[in-house]
């Protein structure tokens, strides 16, 4: 008898009703703390959703989610990877951030930052670990492993598209995207979710600490009494600004992005190596496994969920853009 195995209907239902779930728990405890808000959408929407959805499928939990073993070399090799790919996700966040800037002033939400070590810490456990967790098992974990009827290839991007698109947030789209598929190639390639989890974290973790330290900087100026130069408020000058991050992030991307890429190979020749067999070389290409799985391509109809979801994305695209309009 053949082992079930998840579909892309599967992910989209999955992705529908985490939308959803989100949308509504969102509205329901909007009023609440930002940690309390953050915990509940992530265990109970994000996290529990995929698991009792395999539960109830009977898949193997496992194997579905990819609950494997990962080397330690590999997961420090894997952090290092995140943080060099980390400018260039700052570049596909600041070319959306340009365009936005062409509309009017923006008015980029600013996350929490830390005060303190003992905040910090809370910080890195609320921001970093606990969605490094949840949101991997339930993209690089269920929806990556529903869209690998179509390919590895194309699960990787379609399961990317889709983790940027469930941040509800024109600010951050690009970045999520450009993350989400590094992260499901390392996923992929060494046939271990917590490729995933250990990057997601490292990338949210250089967040916060990076916000940790800029407002550690900004008290320490405040204390010379050194002036800072006032924020630029006209458009044209948020745009120049704008302009001015892709340009220098993309420059410093150019040399991350090759020292990572070397990196990547390191982990695909041990993982050819440990299987046994050759890995492509070229990483922008990987070998479709099973030729009869991806023949059985699905219905049009598998998709329709995600038709479901736009409301949502639209209703988000249509409020950042109106509130970018009228504040000029």
């Amino acid at each position: 008898m053949k082992e079930k195995v998840l579909k892309v209907i599967d992910s989209n239902i999955l992705y529908f009703i985490g939308a959803y779930l989100f949308v509504a728990f969102s509205l329901f405890i909007g009023d609440k703390s930002f940690s309390y808000s953050v915990v509940i959408i992530q265990l109970l929407v994000i996290l529990l959703p995929p698991i009792i959805y395999i539960k109830i499928k009977g898949l193997n939990l496992k194997k579905t989610l990819r609950l494997n073993k990962i080397r330690v070399k590999h997961g420090f090799l894997i952090i290092a990877i995140t943080l060099l790919i980390y400018p260039l996700a700052v570049v596909g966040n600041a070319i959306m951030m340009l365009l936005l800037s062409l509309l009017g002033n923006l008015n980029i939400p600013e996350l929490p930052s830390a005060n303190n070590t003992s905040e910090y810490l809370f910080l890195m456990i609320l921001m970093a670990v606990t969605p490094g967790i949840c949101e991997e098992v339930f993209f690089r974990g269920f929806v990556l492993s529903g869209y690998e009827r179509l390919g590895q290839k194309k699960a990787i991007i379609f399961s990317s598209v889709l983790f940027g698109i469930f941040h509800f947030n024109l600010y951050n789209l690009m970045g999520p995207i450009v993350i989400g598929v590094v992260f499901a190639y390392l996923v992929t390639i060494t046939d271990s979710i917590f490729a995933g989890i250990i990057g997601h974290i490292a990338n949210n973790g250089f967040a916060v600490t990076l916000n940790f330290l800029l407002n550690k900087l900004m008290k320490i100026m405040e204390d010379i009494d050194l002036e800072g130069v006032a924020p630029a408020t006209e458009e044209v000058s948020t745009t120049i600004a704008m302009l001015s991050s892709v340009v220098v992030f993309a420059i410093i991307a150019t040399v991350t992005v090759f020292i990572a890429i070397l990196l990547i190979k390191i982990i695909k020749k041990d993982m050819a190596a440990v299987k046994n067999k050759e890995l492509e070389s070229d990483i922008t290409i990987i070998e479709d496994e099973d030729p009869e799985i991806i023949d059985k391509q699905p219905r049009a109809i598998e998709y329709f969920p995600l038709l479901l979801v736009t409301p949502i994305l639209i209703y988000i695209i249509y409020f950042q853009i109106s509130e970018i309009i009228s504040l000029g």
